[in-house]
């Protein structure tokens, strides 16, 4: 496995909050896993991904990559960075560089990166985003909602993270520009980045994710396959709502080999084929 939890307490000191915003988190990242964390706002999504890329640590647990504890004496914290990427919601926001090539260089060139070998991590990064090299030269704050989101997360690949970590990743974009970044997203994890994704969005967690992770007041509630998770009776008791292809594939009986439809396509084929 890549990154683990293990029995991770957390407690944020500001505002006297005097309850865990995790409390006994279990998780393990592998190779190539697709995880989405789902749960109510409060629920702990975000902090779970604050503490895998090590900018939260722990009250109690263990936090784990490639089986070392990244808050030992010791760890090279350094090499955590450079594997695991952390996608903020609303990056773009953060952007500081005059230009898009700025932004994009900034975490290999604090790597060590120069010269050719950092140009050619940028442009790498911004083909795997599908942006036109020549945007590098372009001001960040110039460019569409979209492309924002597409430089910022450029800025992560561009140290060919083996996890990627994401906060709300579609959150404010349009339709179009939305199913783009997921098509990217997915095309990523095929070629073997292993993603944690944060989404209140389950229709999108439908199209993404392979496996799911409900958190509520700090708890895992539940966890398995996203079609295991998505179609369970108990999603509404975890104050979340069945995507709609899930609402229909329920009222309808519709079913996908024998399974709870889970997608919008699985829900249109299963209508085609009773009309056969």
């Amino acid at each position: 496995m890549l990154l683990e939890l293990r029995g991770v307490y957390f407690k944020y000191a500001e505002l006297g909050a005097n309850k865990a915003a995790l409390n006994g988190i279990d998780l393990t990242v592998s190779e190539g896993d697709s995880i989405a964390l789902v749960g109510p706002s409060g629920s702990g999504k975000s902090t779970v991904l604050l503490h895998l890329d090590g900018l939260l640590r722990p009250a109690a647990g263990r936090v784990l990559y490639m089986g070392g504890d990244i808050h030992a004496k010791g760890f090279d914290l350094s090499r955590l960075r450079r594997d695991v990427g952390l996608l903020f919601q609303f990056a773009e926001t953060n952007f500081f560089g005059q230009t898009v090539y700025e932004d994009v260089a900034y975490a290999p060139l604090n790597h060590g990166l120069r010269g050719r070998a950092l140009a050619q991590a940028v442009t790498r990064a911004l083909e795997m985003v599908r942006l036109a090299p020549s945007v590098k030269d372009r001001s960040p704050f110039s460019l569409s909602g979209g492309e924002k989101r597409k430089v910022a997360l450029a800025g992560v690949l561009a140290m060919q993270p083996r996890v990627l970590l994401l906060d709300e990743p579609t959150s404010g974009l349009d339709p179009g520009t939305r199913a783009n970044l997921l098509s990217l997203l997915n095309d990523l994890n095929r070629q073997g980045t292993a993603m944690v994704m944060v989404s209140h969005d389950l229709d999108e967690v439908a199209d993404i994710a392979r496996q799911a992770v409900v958190l509520k007041d700090g708890r895992v509630a539940d966890k398995g396959s996203v079609r295991e998770v998505l179609t369970s009776p108990d999603l509404e008791s975890w104050d979340l709502e069945p995507p709609e292809a899930v609402r229909l594939g329920k009222l309808l009986g519709l079913k996908s080999k024998g399974m709870p439809v889970l997608s919008e396509a699985e829900a249109v084929s299963a209508i085609l084929a009773r009309g056969k």
